[in-house]
């Protein structure tokens, strides 16, 4: 089994919001997996030097909009899938293929969203453009569908449905069954929340909404790009469950406001991260790492704290075994630092004060993917170093 050995880190990230970091200087990898976390071993096919830097799992977009291949239509971006690798991305999760062109979205057809979420999900389930995972295959819901498709979904292994065009003013209980249906299968249901996308044809959610089909998760709480009232927002904070996303694609202002709502409830871990994009924001290769500061250095959030929301968390919260720095679990592993000129003096002081920190090295599946630097950060002032690879 092929092995790796990384060690003279400087700090673990666990992912795990109870325990954000672990006293340890060392991670073990066995045949894609980690092994040991903090290691007496000395040797390994694969040995990388940390050279003081922080260890992390690899970033867990959870609002993506891919569709087939690395391209985007919304922005005619070759690559884009590539670049977010090198962003410290390691896994995306589809929020819908609704971006295909030509998908009747003005004419929502059951068996059509049903049949593209699986032919989604087997065209992604092996293609790692770079390295990156894509969890894909995203049903979007609509009036007409059966408990069968549900069946079906969770048979060919796909992870969430999404309410986004649906028409909630009269087929409010229908969608509340399918959330009922979703949630016995395993699937992770998601609502867009908030104002019109750029679609123009997305169905606007508020608090009445949100309460009424009782979603996993509440797709960009603060918008995307448009979020819900303030008073809305506040209420699904203070009356509501499940997991509230905060997406680089919304409002800073409202993203700050719900965070600050959350840690005065000590209820920080119902959030979930994600970029929105590929949309009319854009691609974004720094759109994680950009939240990631925005949570910390505005949002209050200590900077291990705010990656394990956008590692583990976001992860946990669309069911998905990813994100943690834990034996038994993927090896998708960064290795991050402060960058020559930044205000901290490591990768965490640097986010909690705003400035990005620059990616060295990015592994997955124990499997070295982005070697000595990013193309998509700034250097760290220090790099890792490849001792020994087979």
């Amino acid at each position: 089994m092929p092995s790796t050995l990384i060690y003279n880190i400087g700090a673990i990230v666990s992912g795990d919001l109870r325990v954000p970091l672990i006293e340890a200087d060392s991670v073990y990898v066995e045949d894609g997996l980690i092994h040991e976390v903090g290691t007496d071993r000395a040797d390994a096919d694969t040995i990388i030097d940390a050279n003081g830097l922080t260890l992390t799992p690899g970033l867990v977009d959870g609002h993506t909009h891919p569709v087939f291949g690395d391209y985007s239509p919304t922005q005619n971006s070759v690559g884009w899938m590539h670049t977010y690798l090198h962003g410290g991305t390691t896994t995306i999760i589809s929020a819908g293929e609704l971006h295909l062109p030509g998908l009747p979205l003005d004419r929502p057809d059951p068996k059509l969203f049903r049949d593209l979420a699986i032919l989604v999900r087997r065209c992604t389930s092996t293609y790692r453009p770079g390295g990156l995972k894509i969890v894909g295959g995203t049903m979007l819901l609509t009036p007409g569908m059966t408990e069968a498709d549900f069946d079906v979904l969770a048979d060919e292994g796909c992870r969430v449905v999404k309410f986004i065009f649906f028409p909630y003013d009269r087929a409010i209980e229908e969608g509340a069954a399918y959330t009922q249906w979703a949630k016995a299968r395993g699937l992770t249901v998601k609502i867009h929340s908030g104002g019109v996308s750029r679609s123009g044809l997305s169905v606007p959610a508020g608090a009445e909404v949100v309460k009424a089909l009782q979603p996993d998760v509440v797709g960009h709480i603060s918008g995307g790009p448009i979020p819900m009232s303030l008073g809305d927002m506040e209420a699904l904070v203070q009356d509501a469950d499940g997991y509230l996303e905060i997406a680089y694609a919304g409002n800073p202002r409202w993203s700050v406001r719900v965070l600050e709502l959350l840690r005065e409830r000590n209820a920080i871990g119902r959030v979930t991260v994600g970029t929105d994009t590929p949309s009319g924001t854009g691609t974004v290769p720094r759109g994680m790492l950009r939240t990631i500061l925005l949570m910390s250095s505005l949002g209050g959030v200590p900077a291990a704290e705010a990656l394990c929301l956008a590692t583990g968390n976001t992860a946990q919260a669309h069911g998905i075994t990813s994100g943690l720095v834990r034996p038994g679990y993927p090896a998708d592993l960064l290795l991050m630092g402060h960058i020559t000129g930044s205000n901290g003096s490591d990768a965490l002081e640097a986010i909690a004060l705003g400035d990005l920190p620059g990616i060295s090295t990015v592994l997955v599946d124990g499997e070295i993917v982005v070697r000595e630097r990013s193309q998509q950060t700034p250097p760290p002032e220090r790099l890792a170093r490849i001792v020994k690879e087979r």
